[in-house]
């Protein structure tokens, strides 16, 4: 029951990252403040740069947050763990750090809460997927 716990937090917080990539291509909307621009980006190299790094931002941290999930659940091997764990929580927070307003403030929050602890737990607490019971 716990991997399944662990499984879906993650899954979700995969599926969250969804959200930055919707509103950056005008699908979606979730922050009606956030014109898909990053603090840094956008006056550095421009809107379309800015675009493109959200994009490919975003989706990695989907991407791995998901594959986090299938290795937690046994689908995946689990040697991929620490690098799809760490690495989808670093990019999920650089993509928080250079698009702050992307989400809602309680929105941004959660996802800094999931990624911090996901890095505690594989980086300070060395967990692994396969100490779960099932």
């Amino acid at each position: 029951m716990v991997k399944i716990v662990v499984a879906v937090v993650l899954f979700a917080h995969g599926i969250g990252h969804v959200l930055g990539p919707l509103q950056v291509v005008k699908v979606a909307q979730v922050n009606p403040t956030w014109a898909g621009d990053s603090w840094l980006l956008t006056s550095v190299a421009g809107q379309t740069a800015s675009n493109v790094v959200g994009l490919v931002l975003w989706l990695a941290a989907m991407v791995g947050f998901v594959a986090s999930a299938a290795v937690v659940m046994g689908w995946l091997p689990a040697s991929w763990w620490v690098p799809l764990a760490v690495g989808s929580s670093v990019v999920s927070l650089v993509a928080i750090a250079l698009f702050p307003a992307a989400f809602p403030p309680t929105s941004t929050i959660g996802a800094v809460i999931v990624d911090i602890a996901v890095l505690v737990a594989v980086l300070g607490l060395k967990w692994a997927p396969t100490a779960l019971p099932a």
